[in-house]
């Protein structure tokens, strides 16, 4: 009571009296507490009593029931606090509701040092009405012990009679007390009770009745009787003669167990289930109990499924209420704190000397303030009253994640050291809600389990081995290297990679193997609870939170179905709660697509829709049909399944492809293949019960046809085809495009069995032999999963999702990077063709020694893109296996040494009700909404009056292994880099990449040039259009030797102000070498030089007679810019493929064939380079000796420019 007086009563009555808040006023402090200050009175004086009666030490002889007939007046006092009881709760109800009050109240708590997890106001106001009726049962059971000749006896006696008679008189106690004493009375009857009495845990009975139980193989009737906090099962005791002594020792029941709550967990059975735990006895309105903290699990049976959901709902309503209270108040404390936190964080910034660079021990600390001053500081500005609670508010700060130890090495303290504020120094993160710690803990999980090099292992630790366990040190250490390579950026230090240890731990992920030791930077051995379920390891010490309780085991397909004609072509049905396919019509998408009658569908655009009520599956369904929305279904099937086609005169209605094992190509809509149940995709197998899949394409088509009478095959038009890709249906749309029109394929099934074509669709009639074909076949790109269930901290229900998918597209993105790689070679081969065509620069002496060379490689390469090419139609129409089994002998190279090894995406999604209830706060309100986490998605297409809608969190990692082989001759390396090419790739790749960068230059040049072809052109033009040009540009004609476009020559005059600012580069960032100033220079005296040159021109004799020119040639301020840019950029790109062919690459090109030729090396090369290098400058020269003749020299020095580069 003192502890709770002063952390609630004492700060409300200092609130009250500064009317800080107008919901906190005297009469509420009053209505509140009451008269619990003269409660305390009494009680501290009754103590002093007692303790004075058992001086000078408590022993058998001493008296005390005199001390309560001394006080028995005096505990009336209790009157007044009971009757207000239930008023005092209402207020407290209403106040909670106002967040700024509801934070204060916390706020009280925490600076009276308590925590967060500790008895909230409700339950401190509750605690005077428990004290006073617990008085009866210690002095009855007191009196128990009390032998009859005791001098205290009668005393006892009578202070019983008068203790209940105070709490007679007092209906809340009264209540209460009548509580106790019916579970007090309740284990009077309970023959061979063990562990503590029941009303030290429990202060009601919840529900009661007689189950079957079923554990360790034995059907066992038992009485269960559910308290709050404690569940307990007994054997009825049988009835025996009257004149027994057992018939009046009062026992009714056998105690045979109890089972905390705290540590129960409850699993719901489907009817009809047979499994370990029911020891093969079929379960009828059933569910299963596990004992956590033993690790036991059992069994329960009702007789009635009404009687089974009154007992689910009696056990969900004590663990909401039980559970919803505590932990609503650890996400108010976190809130309440952070506030409190950045208030005082900018209070002290303010301040301005308080948070300051200090320095410890040769060692200076950014931005630090010394324990000692903030405690001082907080009493100064009155946000606390005594150095104690600066002390509890420093903790809850740290603890919080606040601030923290500049080393991390203590706790807060009012002494001289040093804090900081996790602002300051980046580590400080905001918290998310439970679902953020739990989908970090899954995604952790994964990537610890798909590293190439385990961070998880056996581990042997004083003569025993740890199976899949890993040192927290070490983890601690991955955690931060997976930081500095942005793998994992959660923990960037020790502390926050111990911290969220600690977290993983707190919240079911993972465990000290001998549970004797938390989360701590040291060489301690912990272990993910996920893989002891994995290997069946022993999990009795397990203190199991949120458990992950299995709900289904999913072998599925994804099938992608659009709707026609307002239907998608298949209906459901509602089985044992589970939606069913009932319906599927023929010839519709659905059928097509692969659902069938009779499977179960798991999820419908990525919600679990089995989990659903089927009312919601319904709607579901018809929001999808509304917005024309196809449907991404993941149906249930298996891995193989026969498939019995029946023998038709319309033909068999299905295409096959490929071999090793064939796939079904195609099927025919509406045909028996398909309503039989084979879809494309599907690999073969068996026929007719023979294994063909390693056979051949043609052998597979001879085991189908070979109980069947051929005759003329139907014609293919008339079967609408559905394929297994859309590359497939495109290839054969293009073939049947290119199909002469005579050839129908009529007679295709005429020829031998070998020669027989990949479409058949035979027309056979029945030989009384077989009437039907009977096809074995593989489904492929299944997903294999489980779906798990648990409940959240706020008793949330919520499922996980965890998947592996074999993607698709697996061997046909193969199939297009071989053929990428065929025209890669098939460039090559050019290439070496045109060297052909150098014979000037190799001897002729040694054209012959060249050729083969040439000859030699090039088939060489022939055959590889032969290969190539042969691989990539064998990987289009291939389909199983995606694994590649490892071999120590080397084999020739196959088309699977080109695919990634064992790919799969692994999946995991978690998802909880959006709309679900609040967790409920520390004081029995609702809490405010949070939210939710940005990689979250929503279900948008839901209708949102009919459809509870769902959040998902989905977590996917890929996995794979990179191609690799070794080919026959190859002593050196492994890989697909030496499989693909056996020569000197490196060297290759240089060269490869020059001649793409000199390319690329020089169709920048030709660009360049055309460019400045355009502008010129455009600036000459015939006097007639002058008068529509706002600034007209005059022709003039010219017999030039050079031949100039049109043959005209261009002259420009600009005016004054036009020539001055004709040198400003105003597209300057047009190129980056736009900065080169000599470019730059002799472009800007380009106009000035025309415009001087201009009128002696007009009166040179290079004119004819006969050319007219204006008197006044301009040129617009535009187009010199656009004329000034296109040079510049020119130049710069000659400057660029100058200094490509200056570079190492050319140096190390001639160093490679000096042998072929002898007389021009790497220095004759440069001297012939040398004229060429200097066209730049020859056309700066040119520019300003005879401007006139710029287009020439532009053309004639790109042409120059790509002969040498050629």
């Amino acid at each position: 009571l003192s502890c709770f007086m002063q952390a609630f009563l004492h700060r409300m009555i200092q609130r009250a009296a500064a009317k800080e808040d107008k919901n906190v006023t005297e009469e509420t402090v009053k209505m509140l507490f009451s008269n619990i200050e003269d409660i305390l009175a009494v009680h501290k004086n009754f103590l002093s009593l007692v303790e004075e009666c058992l001086q000078p030490e408590p022993n058998a002889q001493h008296e005390v029931g005199t001390c309560f007939l001394n006080y028995k007046e005096k505990f009336r006092i209790y009157d007044e606090y009971c009757s207000n009881h239930e008023k005092a709760q209402k207020v407290l109800l209403d106040l909670n509701k106002i967040r700024t009050v509801r934070a204060f109240l916390l706020n009280c708590m925490l600076l009276g040092g308590r925590k967060n997890t500790d008895v909230p106001l409700e339950g401190y106001l509750v605690t005077p009405i428990q004290r006073i009726c617990k008085y009866p049962l210690l002095l009855k059971e007191l009196l128990k012990r009390t032998p009859r000749k005791h001098s205290d006896y009668a005393a006892l006696m009578e202070a019983l009679q008068a203790m209940k008679a105070v709490c007679s008189n007092i209906n809340e106690a009264k209540r209460q007390m009548e509580k106790l004493e019916f579970l007090e009375e309740w284990q009077s009857h309970v023959e061979g009770w063990e562990g503590s009495n029941i009303t030290d845990t429990c202060t009601e009975m919840l529900r009661s009745g007689l189950l079957l139980k079923i554990s360790a193989g034995n059907i066992q009737e038992r009485i269960f009787f559910l308290f709050d906090n404690l569940l307990v099962y007994c054997k009825k005791k049988h009835r025996r003669l009257k004149n027994s002594k057992a018939s009046t020792d009062g026992h009714r029941y056998l105690f045979r167990g109890r089972i905390n709550t705290e540590v129960m967990e409850v699993e719901n059975v489907d009817d009809g289930t047979a499994d370990y735990h029911s020891s093969g006895h079929t379960v009828i309105n059933g569910w299963k109990i596990h004992n956590t903290a033993k690790n036991k699990w059992f069994v329960c049976m009702a007789k009635t499924p009404e009687e089974k959901q009154e007992w689910l709902e009696a056990i969900l309503k004590e663990r909401e209420r039980r559970k919803g209270l505590k932990l609503g108040m650890e996400q108010d404390t976190w809130a309440m704190i952070s506030e409190q936190g950045e208030r005082l964080y900018k209070m002290m910034c303010k301040q301005g000397n308080l948070i300051k660079d200090r320095k410890r021990k040769l060692t200076t600390f950014p931005k630090c303030f010394l324990g000692s001053e903030f405690v001082s500081w907080l009493l100064e500005i009155g946000e606390i009253h005594k150095s104690e609670e600066g002390v509890h508010l420093g903790q809850a700060l740290l603890e919080n994640g606040i601030i923290h130890h500049v080393t991390d090495k203590h706790q807060f303290k009012p002494e001289h050291m040093l804090y900081r504020f996790r602002y300051d120094d980046g580590t400080y993160y905001p918290r998310n809600e439970m679902q953020d710690v739990i989908s970090k803990g899954v995604r952790l999980y994964c990537r610890l389990h798909s590293l190439f090099t385990p961070v998880i292992r056996d581990k042997d630790y004083h003569l025993r081995t740890y199976k899949s366990v890993v040192m927290a040190n070490k983890f601690i250490d991955w955690l931060i290297a997976q930081a500095s390579i942005h793998l994992w950026g959660d923990c960037r230090t020790r502390e926050e990679a111990m911290i969220f240890g600690v977290a993983l731990c707190d919240n079911g992920f993972m465990h000290h193997v001998l549970e004797k030791s938390e989360f701590k930077d040291e060489p301690l051995l912990f272990r993910f609870y996920a893989d002891e379920e994995m290997e069946g390891s022993n999990m009795k010490h397990r203190l199991m939170k949120h458990d992950l309780k299995v709900v289904e085991n999913v072998i599925a397909k994804s099938l992608l179905i659009k709707s026609n004609e307002g239907t998608y072509g298949f209906g459901l049905e509602d089985k044992n709660k589970v939606p069913i396919i009932k319906v599927v019509e023929k010839g519709s998408n659905a059928e097509m697509a692969g659902l069938e009658v009779g499977k179960k569908i798991f999820a419908i655009n990525g919600d679990l829709v089995f989990l659903r009520p089927f009312s919601e599956v319904d709607c579901f369904l018809k929001a999808c049909l509304n917005s024309r929305k196809p449907l991404r279904v993941l149906v249930s099937t298996k891995p193989r399944e026969t498939v019995k086609i029946p023998d038709s005169a319309d033909g068999l209605g299905f295409q096959i492809r490929g071999f090793g094992p064939s796939v079904v190509h195609a099927v025919g809509r509406g045909t028996v293949a398909a309503a039989a149940g084979l879809h494309p995709g599907q690999c073969i197998i068996k026929v007719n019960g023979i294994n063909v899949s390693k056979e051949t394409h043609a052998s597979v088509i001879a085991h189908v046809t070979a109980c069947r009478k051929y005759r003329r095959p139907m014609q293919q038009d008339s079967i609408q085809w559905v394929y297994n890709s859309i590359e497939s249906a495109q290839e054969d749309l293009q073939k049947t495009n290119t199909k002469p029109s005579g050839d129908d394929g009529g007679d295709a099934f005429d020829c031998k069995v070998e020669e027989v074509i990949d479409k058949f669709n035979t027309m056979a009639i029945i030989d009384g032999k077989k009437d039907h074909v009977s096809l074995t076949v593989d489904n492929v790109h299944l997903e294999y999963g489980v779906v798990y269930e648990y409940d959240s901290t706020a008793g949330i229900k919520c499922h996980v999702l965890e998947k592996m998918i074999e993607p698709k597209g697996f061997f046909s993105l193969t199939a297009k990077i071989l053929e990428a790689l065929a025209k890669s070679d098939e460039h090559f081969v050019q290439n070496c063709n045109s060297l052909n065509s150098l014979n000037e620069v190799i001897p002729t002496e040694l054209h012959s020694k060249f050729s083969v060379i040439c000859s030699e490689k090039i088939e060489h390469i022939y055959r590889r893109i032969s290969s190539y090419k042969k691989f990539s139609r064998v990987l289009k129409n291939r389909a199983w296996p995606t694994f590649k089994q490892a071999k120590s002998k080397i084999s020739p190279l196959h088309s699977s040494d080109f695919c990634p090894t064992n790919c799969h995406i692994n999946v995991m999604e978690v998802s909880y009700p959006k709309t679900s209830t609040s967790l409920g706060s520390a004081f029995g309100v609702q809490l405010d909404s949070r939210k939710h986490s940005s990689h979250e998605k929503e279900n948008k297409n839901i209708d949102q009056g009919k459809l509870n809608p769902m959040i998902y969190v989905q977590h996917t990692i890929t996995t794979m292994a990179a191609p690799s082989g070794q080919s026959l001759g190859q002593q050196e390396g492994h890989g697909l880099r030496y499989l693909l090419k056996e020569e000197d790739l490196e060297t290759q790749d240089v060269f490869q990449k020059l001649l793409l960068k000199l390319q690329a230059a020089l169709k920048e040049v030709e660009t360049c040039v055309c460019q400045i072809d355009d502008l010129l052109s455009s600036i000459t033009y015939s006097p007639k259009s002058e008068r529509k040009t706002p600034e007209p540009l005059i022709p003039a004609d010219s017999d030039n030797e050079k031949g100039e476009r049109n043959g005209k020559k261009v002259c420009f005059s600009v005016t004054g102000d036009e020539q001055e600012d004709s040198g400003h580069d105003t597209i300057s960032n047009r190129d980056s070498y736009s900065d080169c100033n000599s470019n730059r220079n002799s472009i800007a005296s380009f106009t000035s030089i025309c415009s001087s040159q201009c009128s002696s021109y007009f009166h040179s004799d290079e004119m004819d007679s006969g050319d007219e020119l204006p008197i006044s040639v301009r040129i617009s301020h535009d187009k010199q810019d656009k004329l000034h840019s296109c040079l510049e950029h020119l130049f710069g790109q000659v400057d660029s493929i100058v200094n490509l062919l200056k570079g190492p690459a050319v140096m190390r090109a001639f160093e490679q064939t000096k042998y072929f030729t002898p007389g021009r090396g790497l220095q004759e090369f440069q001297q012939e380079m040398e004229p060429k290098l200097n066209c730049p400058k020859r056309l700066r020269l040119h520019i300003k000796q005879d401007p006139w003749n710029l287009p020439s020299s532009v053309r004639s020095l790109a042409q120059s420019i790509r002969k040498f580069v050629e």
